[in-house]
């Protein structure tokens, strides 16, 4: 989480300089590089059993981040990650569209009760209230609906597989809208891009090896951390410290991400708990 946060700070800094699209262009070539040594040990990382939905999935992945970059450009770092997390509440009504999955009572509390923090982080209606706010917004419902292909896909596709898909996909798709748009960066441009894809490319597969090493429910509550680091960089790097009103929408998507890991580990024990007395 800190690596993405990090990316996320000198994406902030170059958007006065290069496209939103390029910006994640860089991100998704350098992707495609650290995936290449998979192409050797994993025979099945170039097949596909749900190219479809490997194609949507690299679809979300790219619109989540152009949408984001673009915030970055015109919102503070802390206030556009916080907004981000309103996502929870979009995979978990996609899943219950979509996927037909029950959704307990409380998880339905829980999302949306982090979603009222981040309308208080966005403040709609009030005079500190931007249009660019809707940006992260959209980032979070494009990520939603790439978790919701992920989940699909995962049933018969390897992580190998969909990590190749995406960088391959999303570097496929970015080529083509980049070339209207592209400018070259300078020398020192250039050595931001790639500080700024080491980090994300880096945060990318210490996710991919940290899920394969412990439970998801386990590791999700960490992703709020990067809301610290944001926060934390935000003031740093940018001097730009969240007001009163943003700090309280920011600890209400915090404390919802607390309640959510009791929830989802309560959960799991009782299935244990189950499981265990059948035998």
């Amino acid at each position: 989480m800190a690596c993405f946060s990090v990316s996320d700070a000198l994406a902030k800094q170059l958007t006065s300089h290069l496209p939103a699209l390029e910006i994640t262009w860089f991100r998704c070539l350098g992707l495609l590089i650290s995936v290449m040594p998979l192409w050797r040990r994993e025979r099945g990382a170039l097949k596909s059993h749900r190219l479809a939905l490997q194609i949507g999935r690299a679809a979300g992945l790219i619109g989540s981040a152009v949408l984001f970059i673009l915030a970055l450009g015109r919102l503070p770092i802390a206030d556009a990650t916080a907004m981000v997390f309103a996502s929870p509440l979009f995979v978990t009504v996609l899943s219950a569209l979509l996927l037909r999955e029950r959704v307990a009572a409380l998880r339905w509390a829980v999302v949306v009760t982090g979603f009222a923090g981040v309308l208080i982080v966005m403040r709609p209606g009030s005079s500190t209230y931007q249009s660019a706010a809707l940006l992260p917004l959209g980032s979070s419902i494009a990520w939603a609906l790439a978790l919701i292909c992920t989940r699909k896909v995962s049933q018969t596709d390897s992580v190998a597989s969909t990590m190749t898909h995406s960088a391959l996909i999303g570097c496929a798709l970015l080529s083509l809208l980049v070339v209207p748009v592209f400018v070259r960066p300078t020398w020192p441009e250039a050595a931001l891009l790639a500080a700024m894809t080491l980090a994300w490319c880096s945060a990318q597969w210490l996710t991919v090896a940290a899920y394969h090493r412990a439970e998801a429910s386990t590791l999700a509550p960490f992703a709020y951390s990067q809301l610290l680091f944001s926060t934390f960089l935000g003031a740093v790097v940018f001097g730009q410290w969240p007001d009163a009103i943003a700090f309280f929408g920011i600890a209400l998507i915090l404390c919802c991400g607390a309640v959510a890991l009791w929830e989802s580990t309560r959960r799991i024990d009782a299935q244990a708990a189950e499981e265990e007395a059948v035998r």
